[in-house]
């Protein structure tokens, strides 16, 4: 959709040129359209976690594969992740790598389960079952091990090579199949519009890669194998055990990390003659913050609307110092209290937001306004018009007789206002905090005015206010339902007559906010949801 929640009520903050979510308006119907995913290639990130867990490397080939594409604001995505020749050909030499490596570590062994010089064509079939069984995430079927023992294992026999080469060559050519390098789910009759449930092994796949960006462990793999992951009970309690496991850090990496903007902070580069104590260090600590107080809310049982009203953060030494606040020691993050007169208090007062939405030597309140409209609301604003900010975010000659709030609502009587009377008054409430995050009173010379009134009439005076209103609107909760459901089945969640995605979304958000704001239960709410469980094929 264009913006916001299928199904959803407009957000109280929605006025002008937004569109929005919120929350439900009434019952949502459930139609019977669960949608489809389209074929999934693994991402960079999935890549290296996979072959991380399934040979044991510490290497991360797909970090040099070209850039995944981001669609919808993440890059699991399935329809924007396409297959260039430049990823066939580092496949290839990822995929040779990553096996010589296995057979000459500890992997060995685990992998060559028998002897192949007296076992021959009868050990080599067993190595390639069991390997591929990790390797596709299924069970390989016999047509699929002959075909691999004729194309590889025989054809190397032939040209008087041995067993073990002819292997090699098997889990190479393994590698390289779409069945590894794609999350592949079938559909019975692909042009079919007919639902039909995932198999246990398909789930597992969407809930590894959903919550660990990786394939399935042993346990999950063996509760496929029984046809447990059928049963939403089994599900359930998947989840509470794999958020338990470390592997779900990915969550916070990958999730989090592209959400709340955290991976864009090694990108920013605010002006160094305005900020020289903006150094690598800082930066760190900035993305450490931000990544503990989600682990709080993902891991620890925090509501998701203390992200933005929390009365504590974690620093180090050097962040602390950045912001003003008692001195801590070391360089290891530590959890501190906060209260009102920090002026810190929730993700909007963070550094790392601050900065990433900010330009190198002035704050953009466009950009924050914008940002907490999308992130936080769902709420889409149209772009400007070439170069319209631009003049704003390099002041012209003599223009600090004025605010940058000032320059920027002498603009609202022009075509741009019906978006910028909703986003700059959410940018204005945090003029306070400078490029790199650090509270101010003033800009430039003259004192910043950080009041203001959202189009609804509500009104707020500083950073802390604004926070406590955006936490409490409507349109919080099912965005945050929005977010994670994209994010969880990599695809856009559909408003189409008859689909399921409206009725699940709206019902899980109330569910969220009803609840209190626990994101387990809203991870639960999803998995065992009939979207993430079943799938139909395409019309012609």
């Amino acid at each position: 959709p264009a913006g916001g929640t299928p199904g959803a009520a407009g957000s109280a903050l929605g006025a002008g040129g937004a569109t929005g979510a919120g929350g439900s308006a009434g019952v949502v119907p459930l139609g019977t359209d669960p949608g489809r995913v389209t074929i999934h290639r693994l991402n960079r990130a999935e890549y290296n976690n996979t072959v991380r867990d399934l040979l044991g490397t510490a290497s991360r080939p797909a970090d040099q594969f070209p850039p995944d594409d981001r669609g919808l604001g993440f890059d699991n995505v399935a329809d924007v992740l396409t297959l260039s020749p430049v990823h066939l050909e580092l496949y290839e030499s990822a995929a040779e790598a990553l096996v010589a490596e296995a057979l000459a570590g500890a992997q060995r062994p685990k992998i060559l389960t028998c002897d192949l010089v007296s076992g021959g064509d009868a050990c080599a079939r067993t190595v390639l079952r069991a390997f591929g069984r990790r390797a596709w995430r299924r069970p390989v079927t016999d047509a699929e091990i002959d075909g691999l023992m004729s194309s590889t294992v025989m054809l190397a026999r032939t040209n008087g090579d041995s067993w073990e080469v002819g292997v090699t060559l098997a889990l190479e050519a393994m590698l390289v199949s779409p069945n590894f390098l794609f999350r592949v789910e079938l559909d019975p009759s692909p042009t079919s519009l007919a639902p039909h449930p995932l198999t246990s092994y398909e789930i597992a796949a969407r809930l590894s890669y959903f919550l660990w960006s990786t394939m399935p462990d042993d346990a999950l793999a063996a509760a496929a194998d029984a046809g447990k992951l059928t049963d939403k009970a089994e599900l359930a309690a998947q989840v509470t055990r794999m958020l338990a496991d470390p592997k779900a850090s990915a969550l916070v990496d990958n999730f989090a990390g592209q959400w709340l903007y955290t991976r864009l902070v090694d990108d920013v580069q605010p002006d160094a003659t305005l900020f020289p104590t903006f150094d690598q260090p800082l930066r760190d600590a900035m993305k450490q913050e931000t990544s503990l107080m989600f682990r709080d809310v993902i891991f620890g049982g925090v509501p998701a609307d203390k992200l933005l009203v929390a009365d504590y953060t974690y620093v180090n030494d050097r962040l602390a110092t950045h912001y003003g606040l008692a001195p801590v020691t070391g360089s290891a993050m530590q959890k501190v209290a906060l209260d009102p007169a920090t002026h810190r208090g929730g993700f909007l007062t963070q550094a790392s937001f601050l900065t990433v939405t900010s330009h190198p030597a002035t704050t953009s309140p466009v950009l924050r306004g914008k940002w907490i409209l999308g992130q936080l609301l769902c709420q889409d604003v149209a772009p400007p018009p070439n170069a319209a900010m631009a003049q704003l975010a390099s002041p012209p000659a003599g223009a600090q007789a004025q605010t940058l709030r000032q320059r920027l609502e002498a603009h609202h009587a022009n075509p741009c206002a019906v978006c910028h009377v909703v986003m700059d008054p959410l940018g204005f409430g945090l003029e306070n905090y400078d490029p790199v995050g650090q509270y101010r009173t003033m800009d430039g010379t003259l004192p910043i005015d950080a009041s203001g009134m959202l189009p609804d009439g509500r009104t707020f005076d500083g950073p802390l206010a604004l926070e406590q209103i955006v936490a409490k609107d409507p349109g919080f909760a099912s965005c945050v339902a929005q977010k994670l459901y994209t994010y969880a089945l990599g695809r856009a969640p559909q408003s189409t007559p008859g689909h399921m995605d409206p009725g699940l979304l709206a019902r899980d958000a109330d569910a969220f906010r009803a609840a209190g704001y626990p994101m387990a239960q809203l991870v639960t709410a999803i998995v065992t949801g009939d979207t993430f469980l079943s799938r139909r094929g395409e019309a012609p």
